[in-house]
C-alpha cells in the first residue's frame, strides 16, 4: 500500500504513458506542480497540488523521498518500465517513503478523485553517508516509517499527553493533520500556533536542536514529523 514510491510491474514505456528513452524529464525541483517551501541543509521540502483529474507532468526522483498525504485522495502513480498503479486512495497522515539515490526513476503522479489532492514531499539530497541517529522517546510520539535517508513520527497530543518535547540531530519537518497546538523550537524560537491556517513548521536545524508541541484547547492534535537522516 505505497502508491507514491513502490517498485511496480514491466510494461512498454508508451502504455505507461511516461517520458521514454531520448526524451528528457525534469527533477522535481523543476515540476510545476511541485512548489518548493524550503530548502535546509540536507532537506529540501515541496508542496505539491493536484486538482481532480489532473497530472504532474513527467518527472525524475534522483534522491530519497519522503510522500505525506495532506488530505483524502484517490491517486494513480505512472512510472517508466511499469504498469499504472492504481486508483489508490489515501488518507491525511499517510507517510510512504522511497529510496531513488543512485537508482532514479521517471514517474506522473495522477489525481484520479473528484477532490483537490495536497501533499508534502521531502527530499534528501545526501548521495551518501546517511546518519544513524537514535529514535525519539517522547511523550505521545510513535516511529511511524524510517528507511535509510528518513525517520517519519507520529504525534499524537490529547488530554493524557497533552506536550511532548524531543531534540533532532538532523533537519526535519513538521506539519499538523488536525487539531490545533503551540509549538517552540529551541535556541529562543518564538512560540506559534499550528492550526488549519498554519499547518507547517520547519524548527531550526543545527544540531541538538530541541522543540516542544502542546495541545491547544481541548480534544486531539495530530502531527506528522519527518527527519531527513
Amino acid at each position: 500500500m505505497k502508491p507514491f514510491i513502490v517498485p511496480l510491474a514491466v510494461c512498454g514505456a508508451a502504455l505507461c504513458g511516461v517520458t521514454t528513452v531520448g526524451q528528457s524529464a525534469p527533477i522535481m525541483n523543476q515540476e510545476p506542480h511541485h512548489e518548493r517551501l524550503t530548502y535546509i541543509r540536507h532537506m529540501r521540502v515541496f508542496q505539491l497540488m493536484l486538482a481532480p483529474g489532473e497530472s504532474t507532468a513527467d518527472y525524475v526522483l534522483d534522491h530519497d523521498g519522503a510522500i505525506v498525504a495532506l488530505t483524502d485522495g484517490t491517486i494513480r502513480l505512472h512510472r517508466a518500465g511499469a504498469a499504472p498503479r492504481g486508483p489508490e486512495n489515501v488518507t491525511p497522515g499517510r507517510a510512504d517513503l522511497g529510496q531513488f539515490t543512485g537508482e532514479p526513476v521517471t514517474q506522473r503522479l495522477e489525481n484520479a478523485g473528484t477532490a483537490p489532492l495536497r501533499a508534502i514531499v521531502v527530499e534528501n539530497l545526501r548521495d551518501r553517508g546517511w546518519t544513524t541517529p537514535p529514535a525519539l522517546m517522547a511523550p505521545g510520539t510513535s516511529l511511524l516509517q524510517e528507511n535509510r535517508a528518513f525517520a517519519v513520527y507520529d504525534m499524537r497530543l490529547n488530554a493524557a499527553a497533552p506536550r511532548t518535547n524531543h531534540t533532532h540531530q538532523n533537519p526535519s519537518f513538521i506539519f499538523l493533520v488536525s487539531g490545533a497546538v503551540q509549538a517552540q523550537g529551541g535556541g529562543g524560537e518564538s512560540e506559534f500556533r499550528m492550526d488549519q491556517t498554519r499547518t507547517w513548521w520547519f524548527p531550526g536545524s543545527g544540531p541538538d536542536q530541541p522543540h516542544t508541541i502542546e495541545l491547544v484547547g481541548g480534544g486531539e492534535a495530530r502531527v506528522i514529523c519527518v527527519e531527513a537522516k
